[in-house]
């Protein structure tokens, strides 16, 4: 089903450092790109997202344990709104996204855990590979749709990070056999800005020599995704089928709720 924000079937308007991996670029700047955000595009976010913060907080509480601290449910719900906020201060306000290591040391500051650098960098890691101990699922329809848009299209993906930075998502994207059909990575933690930052979009598009209106963007958000990726003069697809909370009000070129539509109308343009 293709959402609108008029009453038709579809619409088109002018209305997720530095290490990114190419694996083959075109000679000239008329290559046709779309890139793609992670969480709540390619994947649920919530999917088994209760595990991975099981994960994260059993790792926690036995660091906490070796301080002889117990942390109640409230400390530890305290903490996570702590880290939470600055983490949105910072990505929201400056454009980047803090580390996964910025993220634990942020956390033991506000539980006052006088941990080591080395017991940070072992929580941080801990956090990190929560991934694969709850590893979210794929979005309905997501691999014929990424091959079928492969045969046309450079792919590549433009991501902000939390506690799951650019390397372990590619593990996962491996692990779930998607890996290949992407060439260039622009992961927030890498680059060093997050959505809507130009140099995230422009990351991809000069790394593919893909020029900004034969390209597309495809993400969930308004805020970053759909902005960002207009300001550099590509066109957007608002993803809706997993978080649809800004379909009422976007600029994106088109609103899609399934990975079906977004391949079949990005393939018609290419006619």
């Amino acid at each position: 089903m293709i959402a609108t924000n008029r009453s038709v079937h579809f619409r088109q308007i002018s209305h997720s450092q530095p290490t990114y991996h190419i694996t083959n670029t075109p000679d000239t700047m008329n290559s046709k790109m779309v890139s793609i955000d992670f969480w709540n595009t390619l994947v649920h976010a919530d999917s088994n997202g209760e595990k991975r913060h099981e994960a994260r907080m059993q790792a926690l509480r036995r660091l906490a344990r070796e301080y002889e601290k117990e942390l109640t449910d409230e400390a530890v719900q305290n903490a996570r709104r702590e880290v939470s906020s600055a983490f949105d201060a910072e990505w929201f306000g400056n454009q980047r996204t803090k580390t996964t290591r910025e993220l634990v040391e942020k956390m033991l500051e506000v539980l006052a855990i006088p941990a080591r650098p080395e017991e940070m960098d072992e929580l941080a890691e801990a956090f990190r590979e929560s991934l694969f101990l709850g590893p979210p699922a794929l979005a309905e329809g997501l691999k014929p749709a990424l091959a079928n848009l492969a045969m046309y299209y450079d792919l590549a993906i433009i991501s902000d990070t939390m506690y799951s930075p650019g390397a372990t998502i590619r593990r996962y994207l491996e692990q779930q056999d998607v890996l290949h059909y992407f060439k260039v990575f622009a992961f927030s933690d890498e680059v060093g800005v997050s959505k809507p930052h130009e140099k995230a979009y422009r990351t991809v598009l000069d790394a593919l020599q893909a020029s900004p209106e034969h390209s597309f963007h495809v993400g969930d958000m308004q805020r970053t995704d759909i902005a960002g990726a207009k300001s550099v003069g590509m066109k957007a697809v608002l993803y809706t089928g997993i978080s649809d909370k800004d379909k009422p009000e976007n600029s994106a070129d088109y609103v899609c709720e399934t990975w079906e539509a977004i391949a079949d109308i990005l393939v018609s343009e290419i006619a």
